[in-house]
């Protein structure tokens, strides 16, 4: 079953076109990785399909009623804010106190829920990203950079956390990443 679809796509920011013809689908239980080195586009692709970024001209197209899990290539956080895994989890809206915990444990990052946010190391923060992308049971998960900061075992770890998370949810996924041996 087709997701996405992406047809003739151009994306215009500050006057300066950034994707242009871009012709592009995602099926249901893909796993499909888009390389490019930095600045060629990946991260504003991932941002048009969610709707943050509007297309200068073209089409993306979603199944109704999609539901995405978007997993950012950064989170700014102010280290003063004082708040906690399982209260980030809950926002905008309240998840219950079981579906967070089985979202941590599902995402390798179990006991983690009364950790603050700012205090997390880089694959901690990566791990609770996408538990708070996996509390919306997306049918396409997209991740920009998600390993990026991680070092090699953490990156590999991250990656057959993703290959299991398809297998198990039957979710597509769409990443995208500069590092070729993705």
């Amino acid at each position: 079953m087709r997701l996405v679809t992406i047809k003739n796509l151009r994306v215009d920011l500050s006057g300066k076109t950034v994707l242009d013809n871009v012709d592009f689908h995602l099926d249901a239980g893909e796993i499909v990785t888009i390389v490019g080195p930095n600045g060629s586009g990946k991260s504003t692709l991932l941002r048009t399909i969610i709707g943050a970024v509007r297309p200068a001209s073209g089409q993306v197209q979603l199944k109704p009623g999609l539901r995405l899990g978007y997993i950012p290539q950064k989170l700014t956080l102010d280290a003063t804010l004082p708040i906690t895994v399982r209260r980030f989890l809950s926002l905008p809206k309240i998840a219950p106190r079981s579906e967070v915990s089985a979202a941590l444990i599902r995402a390798g990052a179990e006991g983690l829920d009364d950790q603050q946010l700012a205090e997390l190391s880089g694959g901690q923060l990566q791990r609770v990203l996408l538990a708070r992308a996996l509390l919306g049971k997306p049918e396409v998960l997209l991740l920009d950079e998600a390993t990026q900061g991680l070092d090699q075992p953490g990156a590999a770890n991250f990656y057959q956390l993703i290959a299991d998370m398809r297998r198990d949810l039957g979710c597509a996924v769409l990443m995208v990443s500069h590092e070729l041996h993705v």
